[in-house]
C-alpha cells in the first residue's frame, strides 16, 4: 500500500508543478491586467479633475470679468469692440490665474493647444451668460406639452381601437395574439 501512494505522489508531483507554474503564470499576467487599469482609472480621474478645475476656474473668471468690469461699461455706455477684446483677455488672465502653473501645464498636456481651449471656452461661458434663462424654460415646456399631447394622442387612439374590435366583433375582450 505505502508503495501504491508512493507512485501515486510521484506521478502527481510534476502535474502539481505544472499547476502551479501555469496559475502562477495566470496570476502574474491578472495583477498586470488589474495594475494597468487602475493606472488608467487614475489617469482618467486626473484629467476629469483638471477639467472640471479648468472649465470652474472660467466661468469664475468670466462672471468676475463681467461684474468688475464689463457691467460698469455697459453702463456707461463705453462697451466698444476694443473694450470687448480687452474684457476677453481680463477674463483669461484671471482664469489662468485661478488655475496656477501646475493646473495649465497638465492641461496643456491633455488638450495640446490650451490656448484654444481657454478661448473656446471663455466664447461658450460668455455665450451661456447671454442666453436668458427663459428660454430655457420655454424650450422645457414646449418639450412637455409635446410630450403629453402625444400621449393622449396614443392614448385615444388606442381607445378607438379597442372600441372598433369590440363593435365588429362584438366581444369585450379583444382577441388573443
Amino acid at each position: 500500500m505505502n508503495e501504491t501512494i508512493q507512485q501515486i505522489v510521484n506521478a502527481c508531483v510534476p502535474i502539481l508543478c505544472l499547476l502551479i507554474t501555469a496559475g502562477g503564470g495566470y496570476l502574474v499576467a491578472l495583477l498586470r491586467k488589474q495594475t494597468k487599469q487602475i493606472e488608467k482609472e487614475l489617469d482618467n480621474e486626473t484629467v476629469t479633475k483638471y477639467m472640471d478645475m479648468a472649465a470652474e476656474a472660467i466661468a469664475q473668471a468670466v462672471t468676475y470679468t463681467a461684474q468688475t468690469f464689463v457691467d460698469n461699461l455697459k453702463a456707461e455706455g463705453g462697451f466698444t469692440k476694443e473694450k470687448q477684446l480687452e474684457a476677453f483677455q481680463r477674463a483669461k488672465d484671471k482664469a489662468l490665474e485661478i488655475l496656477g502653473d501646475t493646473a495649465v501645464k497638465a492641461l496643456g498636456e491633455i488638450y495640446g493647444d490650451f490656448d484654444a481651449w481657454v478661448d473656446t471656452k471663455i466664447e461658450q461661458v460668455c455665450r451661456e451668460i447671454k442666453t436668458p434663462a427663459t428660454d430655457t424654460a420655454v424650450t422645457t415646456t414646449a418639450a412637455a406639452t409635446a410630450a403629453s399631447v402625444a400621449t393622449t394622442i396614443a392614448s385615444t387612439a388606442v381607445q378607438q381601437l379597442t372600441a372598433e374590435v369590440i363593435t365588429t366583433t362584438g366581444e369585450t375582450d379583444p382577441p388573443a395574439k
